[in-house]
């Protein structure tokens, strides 16, 4: 599939400045299956006429075509969520596989934000995400590969977090963040390949429903009897990105 190309002749057919797109979610971590779709997510400028008009427009583009799997939020929207030291844009932010980049200064702006970001958002996401997915997988017919792992990231991302330390996007390099010994790591980097093989929908057997779940269940109990308290950051994080949004919309609207 030609991401480019797709997000090329989206917006030729729209008035609005395409900033910054890149693969997310399971192909971004290293963990796709077979039948993984494209999540291609990333933000934009309206077009101009839309940002000077007084009257409220959506504030995000969505298109779902086959395995093409676009979202992209306004500029407005997704400073808004950095603001928050969201950590599902922030993982849009820091991602390796990029199909397009047209905002100035990029790395030195990253740099900043990250350097500004309050670690307690991302430990409780992670370990929410965790958690909701260890009660999703318990279900009849939904204990599979795809929920495992990404339980098993939600939890080592929350560990990471917990020490203020940036958990890695690429499986691999998580683990290699994660004590050698460390019973989750050691299953997830067994069955890493057996899980990029199935199809999303696999479901493991009883036995090592037993077994995955015993070392889930520990990990979470651990990570929830701790707490994190939010960074006294947000001041200074609104400061910066309302002096870099004056500074894009100057450059392209002029």
């Amino acid at each position: 599939m030609n991401i480019e190309k797709n997000i090329q002749q989206l917006f030729e057919e729209r008035q609005d400045i395409p900033l910054f797109y890149i693969e997310s979610g399971s192909r971004l971590w290293g963990m796709a299956s077979p039948d993984s779709d494209y999540d291609v997510r990333g933000f934009h400028l309206p077009s101009k006429a839309q940002y000077f008009d007084y009257k409220k427009h959506r504030d995000l583009i969505e298109i779902m075509d086959g395995d093409f799997d676009f979202v992209s939020y306004d500029l407005d929207k997704m400073f808004g969520l950095l603001a928050k030291s969201n950590p599902t844009v922030l993982e849009w932010v820091r991602a390796h596989i990029e199909y397009l980049n047209a905002v100035p200064e990029w790395d030195e702006f990253r740099q900043g934000l990250l350097e500004r970001i309050d670690y307690s958002a991302l430990y409780y996401h992670y370990l929410s995400l965790a958690e909701n997915g260890m009660k999703v997988m318990q279900v009849a017919d939904n204990f599979t590969y795809k929920k495992v792992f990404y339980s098993i990231r939600g939890l080592l991302s929350a560990e990471l977090a917990l020490q203020e330390s940036m958990p890695a996007l690429l499986i691999t390099d998580l683990f290699a963040q994660i004590d050698p010994n460390d019973p989750l790591r050691v299953w997830a980097e067994n069955y890493l390949e057996i899980k990029k093989q199935q199809k999303e929908k696999a479901v493991l057997s009883q036995d090592e429903q037993t077994e995955i779940l015993k070392q889930l269940e520990f990990k979470q109990a651990q990570l929830a009897a701790q707490s994190m308290p939010k960074a006294n950051r947000r001041e200074q994080l609104d400061r910066y990105l309302t002096d870099y949004s004056q500074h894009l919309k100057q450059h392209f609207y002029g």
